[in-house]
């Protein structure tokens, strides 16, 4: 069962007598919270008109033989946060889980926090984090997700903490908020400060019209070393389910360490490609794995770093539908907060080509997009990479969109007032077309049109050509009113078309 329908289903109380019976007892809570503790995405903070779950972090060394009376006794929500305490002499400030009412609690660290600003409509009720265990994450809040994100390995956004609000589903259900974290983060922030998670936990169940407590028994039981509460039941009419659960991470801070600092040569898969190993005169099928390569200074008989492997040109076709994942320049292709392929360019016949040692330098899923598009070589690399890559020289062959996008730049840094770049991501967007497919080709142009085309300030210019004595049609945008100013200033009709 998905985790927020879960908690929902503790929360929902059954009309029917004898299943709201069965839901008074303590049975699915405790199972609740058994399977939470093990599972991949934790709950930090759930409120409910039923149930209360609070997650805070507390030194390993408090909680690893508990005082239990003292975890019992705390009395607290994520409402608390930092504040400032006056007496007529002095001021000074309170943590969050200063009058949490354990002293166990108290020095632990506070992970979500409940605030308000009536200000703002948007903000009138909204979760933070931990600034420490956020920023040391790498994470950052999105708010069309409604969580806590970042990058994965292959570019991709990924919750980490994901703030889930419940709506009203009836006049007797409250709705309700819910947080939760991503196992593998809060374990390595807990590593690193030496800390257990201990959830704080309330049940409390009743039917609409409850009264108070009148005759219940109230008995102390422990599920298991870990798992500790009262609970109490007036039957057929409510419960209550109170107390707290110590969960402790396996994870180390070597195992952080080992983390920060891999062992790729363990860990690194690498694909094989068709490629030109011209340091042995063969075409060959190579693996790109550095071990597998040599460099100019090495003796070997193994292929140069160097070898370039030959790919069909729709392999970059990937990378020009999703811009705002990639960054696709004419000689380079990069994921952002991922990877990044150093250098490419495409030869007379069409082809892709990069060197092998780049390649290993890619995720290996990422290196199974590249093999699926490989080829033999049809002829050798560009003299354009012969130029740069080999023999370390500068190309000077004229490059028609390079100059394009440096005049264009050049124009907008001297702010002209009939021509602005409208959006700087325009320039990169602007590439070359590298296959026959007509979607390809359609794109580029509507690129270069955006880059080039809606940059003129067509009402400036059809000023100028009223000024040049020209009455232009009312219909006319930038292009047509550039040939009205070419014909002003004496050009032929026909050669102002042009």
């Amino acid at each position: 069962m998905d985790i927020v329908d879960d908690i929902q289903s503790l929360s929902a109380a059954p009309d029917e007598q004898s299943a709201f019976s069965h839901w008074l007892k303590p049975d699915d809570p405790i199972a609740f919270l058994k399977r939470n503790a093990r599972a991949d995405e934790i709950v930090i903070y759930a409120g409910l008109r039923h149930v209360f779950v609070h997650g805070v972090l507390v030194p390993t060394k408090l909680v690893s033989s508990p005082d239990i009376d003292d975890l019992m006794s705390w009395s607290g929500n994520p409402h608390s946060s930092w504040g400032v305490v006056a007496s007529a002499s002095d001021a000074w400030i309170e943590a969050p889980l200063a009058d949490i009412g354990s002293d166990s609690l108290s020095q632990g660290e506070q992970l979500v926090f409940a605030r308000s600003f009536e200000g703002v409509r948007e903000r009138q009720h909204y979760i933070e984090v931990l600034q420490p265990l956020a920023q040391t994450s790498g994470i950052h809040f999105m708010p069309t997700r409604n969580a806590w994100c970042r990058l994965d390995q292959h570019g991709d956004l990924e919750d980490v903490i994901r703030v889930i609000e419940l709506p009203r589903r009836g006049e007797n259900d409250w709705g309700g908020t819910v947080v939760l974290f991503d196992r593998a983060v809060l374990e390595r922030y807990a590593a690193l400060t030496e800390a257990s998670l201990v959830h704080m936990f309330d049940f409390t169940r009743f039917r609409v019209g409850f009264s108070g407590w009148e005759g219940e028994r109230e008995e102390q039981r422990t599920a298991d070393e870990n798992l500790h509460f009262r609970y109490g039941i007036m039957d057929g009419q409510a419960s209550y389910l109170r107390g707290c659960q110590i969960t402790s991470f396996a994870i180390s801070r070597e195992a952080v360490a080992a983390s920060v600092w891999p062992s790729l040569e363990d860990t690194k898969r690498y694909a094989s490609f068709v490629a030109y190993d011209w340091k042995n005169k063969r075409i060959e099928e190579i693996c790109c794995d550095p071990k597998h390569l040599a460099n100019y200074f090495t003796e070997s008989k193994l292929p140069y770093e160097v070898t370039p492997a030959f790919f069909r040109p729709e392999v970059l076709l990937k990378y020009k539908t999703d811009r705002e994942k990639y960054k696709l320049d004419e000689r380079s292709v990069s994921c952002r907060g991922s990877w990044h392929l150093e250098t490419l360019d495409i030869n007379e016949h069409g082809q892709i080509h990069t060197y092998l040692i780049y390649l290993s330098r890619l995720p290996y899923e990422e290196q199974l997009h590249w093999k699926q598009y490989n080829e033999p070589p049809k002829g050798p690399i560009s003299q354009r990479a012969i130029a740069t890559d080999m023999k370390g020289e500068f190309y000077s062959e004229y490059n028609p969109l390079q100059s394009l996008k440096r005049r264009l730049r050049e124009l907008d840094d001297k702010s002209i007032p009939w021509w602005t770049l409208k959006a700087e991501e325009y320039v990169d967007h602007s590439n070359y077309p590298v296959t026959t497919s007509f979607d390809e080709w359609k794109e580029e142009v509507l690129n270069l049109d955006q880059l080039l085309v809606e940059g003129f300030q067509h009402k400036w210019i059809r000023q100028k050509a009223i000024e040049l004595g020209q009455n232009p049609n009312r219909q006319f945008r930038s292009l047509k009113l550039i040939e009205e100013c070419f014909v002003g200033s004496g050009f032929e009709r026909d050669h102002a078309k042009e």
